[in-house]
């Protein structure tokens, strides 16, 4: 979720966030749990196994991270779908919200939406990077809390285990460098439970990437935020080593273009920090993916919105260890709102596209055939910065009360259409209540290294970084991506693969 770059922008969009949760949580009348519950799975499903391509680990990946598709119909998620698909858009970061598909410890897995937008996604043969993140009452503080690493690792291999060959990475959380999706601030605990989810979705799916950090760009304000640099080296002194195969950061900044930061606390410099960092800790060989970046229109213009994304664009394939990364996102939900959330699309309400889609589908392009060319982009300058600061004060105050009810009327949708469905299972009127293992799709076929369980440490060798292409520089074969005809196989296992790998999940998205 990105976080304003104003003087005080970062503090108090966490800070209000934190009270919209309070809130909330306040609302629902959470009770924590320290025991991962064993819930059965709806079913039967409907749910074709169609192979997803796998994401390419390379800088020159360009993708959309939506997790609105979570939250619309289906014919709304096939339009969305389409509309990236014209662009040229192949990669899509979806939302996997445990406070939604989980609701009620005691009920079964609720994975129909999730199932919707995999299946869209894999009709158009499209790589799929999912956020596992959010929450849910019964496990602790509602979306934001800190839950049993132990329970969130028992939802993340139910996941993986529905979705195996499907998709083909996982993000471990959302930002939890900042309270608004991470409170108390806590690098330890935030290791504990990667440490608990990695193991338990390689076991499910060998060849799945599994990408920690998840980190936004904020500073260090005691209680409130985290820089991702201190953030990062906390994680390695807990024993993070070996419990990932990425990280992934979120670059926002709504002033600084990304190539011109020159700050250490800006997102290059932290780019370049959190790369040394992972130098240092042998994990040289690994990527660092930016999941999520954009800019909301109702903060900056149009114009200024496909500038920035174009500049980062270019100037992220000169980062060394670059992975892919994600434009945030799709469609406004509200163009013209005051909520700077409702207007980070790249396309109006009424699917009108603003510059920045012309300016993703030219990039796609030329990221492709390897024509990208160096871009020179005018920052912006506010005219009175201190007024800018008061007015992002005001801006995210007002947000972040506009989001409570937001979140409030999602959770209690999903829990009444959760009971009423094990209700009219009960009475005979419904599907069969079966267990998960007997309800999640399987592969047709899959090779005998990958049903071998992982050991918890990464045992795999990771492949070289290909050295970052000149702008001008056409990018050779093998960084561009292949789709394979269909029928599509099953992927290997994680060492035999060629190796492919692959931010933005929000409380108001459950997971941006």
């Amino acid at each position: 979720m990105p976080e304003q770059s104003g003087r005080f922008g970062a503090a108090v969009r966490i800070a209000s966030a934190a009270t919209a949760a309070a809130v909330l949580a306040a609302t629902l009348t959470p009770v924590a749990t320290s025991s991962a519950p064993v819930p059965v799975s709806r079913g039967p499903v409907e749910l074709p196994i169609v192979l997803t391509a796998a994401i390419d680990e390379s800088p020159t990946t360009l993708g959309i991270a939506d997790s609105s598709l979570y939250t619309l119909s289906e014919a709304d998620v096939n339009t969305t779908l389409d509309k990236l698909q014209s662009l040229g858009v192949t990669d899509i970061r979806i939302a996997v919200p445990w406070i939604f598909v989980q609701p009620n410890s005691s009920q079964a897995y609720d994975w129909s939406r999730v199932d919707m937008v995999v299946k869209a996604a894999a009709d158009r043969d499209m790589g799929l990077l999912g956020v596992i993140t959010g929450t849910p009452p019964w496990a602790g503080f509602p979306v934001n809390g800190h839950p049993d690493p132990d329970t969130y690792a028992a939802f993340a291999s139910a996941v993986a285990t529905r979705y195996r060959g499907q998709i083909s990475a996982y993000e471990v959380w959302n930002e939890p460098n900042g309270v608004t999706f991470w409170s108390p601030l806590s690098a330890t605990a935030y290791t504990e439970m990667l440490k608990a989810a990695y193991p338990a979705i390689k076991a499910a799916d060998p060849g799945a990437e599994v990408i920690g950090g998840v980190l936004g760009a904020v500073g260090n304000i005691p209680g409130v935020s985290t820089s991702a640099v201190s953030f990062v080296t906390r994680m390695y002194a807990e024993g993070a080593h070996g419990y990932f195969d990425a990280l992934s950061y979120h670059p926002y900044h709504y002033v600084t273009p990304f190539s011109q930061g020159t700050l250490a606390g800006e997102p290059i410099g932290q780019v370049a920090a959190i790369r040394a960092l992972m130098l240092a800790n042998g994990d040289g060989d690994l990527k660092l993916w930016a999941t999520e970046y954009g800019l909301p229109t109702s903060a900056v213009s149009a114009a200024q919105q496909a500038a920035y994304i174009h500049d980062f664009v270019v100037a992220w394939q000169q980062v060394e260890g670059a992975g892919p990364m994600f434009v945030y996102t799709t469609r406004d939900s509200a163009t013209g709102a005051f909520d700077d959330e409702a207007n980070f699309g790249i396309f109006t309400t009424n699917w009108t596209p603003k510059p920045a889609a012309d300016t993703v589908a030219a990039l796609i392009a030329d990221l492709a055939d390897g024509t990208l060319e160096p871009f020179d982009v005018t920052p912006y300058m506010p005219a009175n910065p201190l007024l800018q600061s008061i007015g992002v004060f005001i801006r995210q105050l007002i947000n972040q009360a506009l989001l409570v009810p937001k979140i409030v009327v999602q959770l209690l949708s999903s829990v009444v259409n959760a009971v009423a469905r094990t209700i009219a299972a009960g009475l005979g009127v419904g599907p069969a209540i079966r267990t998960a293992a007997a309800s999640a799709p399987q592969p047709a076929a899959t090779t005998s290294a990958a049903a071998d369980a992982p050991t918890p440490r990464r045992a795999v060798a990771r492949s070289k970084r290909q050295p970052a292409l000149s702008p001008a520089t056409s990018a050779p074969n093998s960084l561009r991506r292949a789709k394979p005809a269909q029928p599509r196989v099953v992927r290997a296992a994680v060492g035999e693969r060629e190796h492919q790998h692959t931010a933005r999940s929000g409380t108001g998205r459950s997971a941006r």
